[in-house]
């Protein structure tokens, strides 16, 4: 069973103790670093909206290969899926991480495998979460630890 930590969803509600911000400038850091190592290009994808739990980035290898990474906005957590997120559409399928992510971990980003965020919910420990993710999470009713977790709920 898998822990899903406060925050998670993105959301907190009014008497709930806010949840720390991911540091989206030591992310954004750490993925110039990662794309000046590789000798790759590294492209910021603008949000989907305010209500977006996480962030995009593309690095692409001086040979073509996109790796599409999504951080989430409060967690340090990093996943890596097979397209660019598209408005409107469901998230694309998680891809484990490349070679070169351990310079993430490094920057104290924690990268998430396929087999986490492929879990289905009713096997996940959400008892973590603050009473607005669980009214959040009951509406729209995402069935992976992943929908969870990189959302863009309003």
């Amino acid at each position: 069973m898998s822990l899903v930590a406060r925050g998670a969803t993105g959301f907190w509600g009014p008497g709930d103790d806010p949840v720390p911000r991911a540091d989206l400038v030591a992310f954004r850091t750490a993925c110039h670093a990662v794309a000046r190592s590789i000798t790759g290009t590294l492209a910021e994808v603008p949000p989907h909206g305010a209500a977006s739990s996480f962030r995009t980035v593309l690095i692409t290898t001086p040979y073509g290969r996109t790796t599409v990474l999504l951080c989430h906005q409060v967690l340090p957590v990093v996943a890596f899926v097979a397209s660019p997120p598209q408005a409107g559409a469901p998230l694309p399928d998680f891809t484990p991480p490349p070679a070169w992510a351990g310079a993430l971990e490094v920057n104290g980003f924690r990268l998430l495998d396929v087999a986490e965020l492929s879990m289905p919910l009713a096997s996940a420990d959400i008892g973590e979460l603050a009473p607005a993710e669980l009214t959040q999470v009951a509406y729209w009713r995402p069935d992976t630890v992943g929908e969870l977790m990189f959302n863009r709920w309003d």
